[in-house]
């Protein structure tokens, strides 16, 4: 295995004190590199997974609302918005990637000096970008609806939802990166509370807004992203204020402050590590934006179908996404500290957790039948019936993909984000999006459907090769190249 310098050895008791770092941040980092691998990874993924399963929820309700009050045209406005959103979340999702890398590998060296650049650095970027990408999509969204081929039906209720959910991005965007700055430093619990709080009022809010219940102003599809503004705005703001009381190890006190002007080399190389993984979710949500004409081509009824069966995928993902979050962060500090055994151990024994808990929920929404799905068509019929047969045919193909989050994971502990979006990229583009265009004339829609399934597949064979016999092991950390007084005081601590 690679070795690693000295700086980045598991430090004392003295050091890290010396190097500013708190006893609850060496309490986080220290349970990482020395507990028990996979209890502290079931215990560090349940936030997380109770996270995503709120944030599914949300959405559930949402779209129901949505189905029941305004009807299936515009219940593929929640698909459509969701899907341009995860496209424009890339960037921010790469920078906070990055950042929650260089976070756990400098918790793990005990260098608590980096932790706070590298938060000002990650706060300042998403701030600035995300306000230029809500003006840009209020802006082009009757482009991007019509250049999804949306149905005539569909389309105001398309424009007016992206528009919406535009305004809420510079405030969920910088929650999510804080979030992930959170967990990279070993503390899931804590965005947990606060992202319980963000979806209960969102949940509240959304069907006394869509139905102006209570004498409050009827917004219709509008609805769904003013409620999510004024519900991750409140938690946000709790969010912060939390962090400064309790003094978390990404918390930016007194002097600290100056790091919100970031050093421009420093944030180079958070953007340089980032942007595989914006091109990564690009690659991805690129190839479902694609799908997803290919999807309006066979009229509203397959595309009501269609928004109505993805609302349940989130459902069965939500393990792999968890348990791939827990691996990262405990990967990172253990490749930080040097344990390069322990880091091995982390991989199979996750990919393992994650792999038996991704067929559960799937047996279990196939098992539940066509009832999950009665939520949100009400009208049952021709669209009912198409919605449970996109689910036999694609949604078992999530199971494999828990084996790719795993590695993928793993790798980017160690920094090397470029193979995963390469692999996704080819998965997507050279395997899915190509099945279902040259199958539909022999397969019709039904290419589409076992297209997910077979990209799936393919991507986790590849990702367990790669992971077997690439070179992501001989990756620098990721401040190696970077110059930070270990021995830096910080007057906020």
């Amino acid at each position: 295995m690679p070795t690693r310098p000295a700086r980045w050895a598991w430090a004392t008791e003295p050091t890290l004190q010396r190097r500013g770092v708190t006893h609850s941040a060496q309490a986080l980092s220290g349970r990482f590199v020395q507990g028990p691998i996979a209890p502290t990874l079931l215990r560090f993924a349940l936030p997380l997974l109770l996270t995503n399963f709120l944030h599914a929820v949300s959405g559930t309700w949402g779209a129901i609302w949505v189905g029941q009050v305004l009807g299936p045209d515009a219940l593929s406005a929640v698909v459509t918005a969701n899907v341009i959103l995860y496209m424009l979340m890339g960037a921010v999702m790469g920078i906070g990637t990055a950042a929650g890398v260089a976070i756990g590998q400098s918790l793990g060296g005990g260098d608590l000096a980096a932790v706070k650049r590298v938060v000002g650095s990650a706060v300042a970027f998403v701030v600035g970008f995300s306000l230029l990408v809500a003006a840009g999509g209020w802006l082009l969204a009757p482009a991007l609806v019509d250049g999804m081929g949306t149905p005539a039906a569909a389309r105001a209720y398309n424009i007016t939802h992206l528009r919406f959910t535009c305004l809420a991005m510079p405030s969920i965007f910088t929650y999510l990166v804080m979030m992930m700055m959170m967990r990279a430093a070993g503390d899931a619990h804590t965005p947990f509370k606060f992202t319980l709080l963000w979806i209960g009022l969102s949940m509240v809010l959304a069907p006394l807004l869509l139905t102006g219940w209570g004498g409050l102003p009827r917004l219709g599809i509008a609805a769904l992203g003013v409620a999510n503004l004024l519900a991750n705005g409140l938690a946000l703001c709790g969010l912060l204020l939390y962090i400064h009381l309790k003094r978390s190890p990404i918390a930016l006190h007194g002097e600290d402050l100056r790091h919100l002007r970031p050093e421009p080399v420093l944030l180079g190389l958070l953007v340089r590590r980032g942007v595989p993984m914006a091109l990564e979710t690009l690659v991805v949500q690129g190839a479902y934006f694609t799908l997803l004409a290919m999807v309006n081509r066979h009229g509203a009824a397959t595309a009501a179908a269609y928004a109505g069966a993805a609302q349940l995928w989130a459902y069965v993902q939500m393990p792999a996404n968890a348990v791939a979050a827990s691996m990262s962060a405990m990967a990172a500090m253990n490749i930080g500290a040097g344990h390069w055994p322990r880091v091995e151990q982390i991989a199979w024994r996750g990919c393992g957790l994650s792999f038996v808990i991704s067929v559960a929920s799937t047996l279990l929404m196939y098992a539940l039948g066509d009832a999950p799905l009665r939520l949100f068509i009400p009208a049952g019929g021709e669209v009912l019936a198409l919605a449970w047969h996109i689910n036999l045919l694609a949604l078992w193909g999530w199971i494999a993909l828990s084996a790719s989050m795993g590695l993928f994971a793993i790798m980017r502990a160690n920094g090397a984000m470029l193979p995963p979006m390469l692999i996704f990229g080819v998965t997507m583009w050279a395997l899915r999006v190509p099945f279902a265009e040259w199958l539909s004339p022999a397969l019709g829609a039904d290419a589409i459907w076992w297209s997910f399934p077979f990209g799936s597949v393919g991507a986790a064979l590849i990702a367990v090769l790669y992971y077997r016999w690439g070179g992501w092991r001989q990756h620098q950390p990721m401040l190696a190249s970077i110059e930070i007084p270990a021995d830096e005081v910080h007057v906020g601590e």
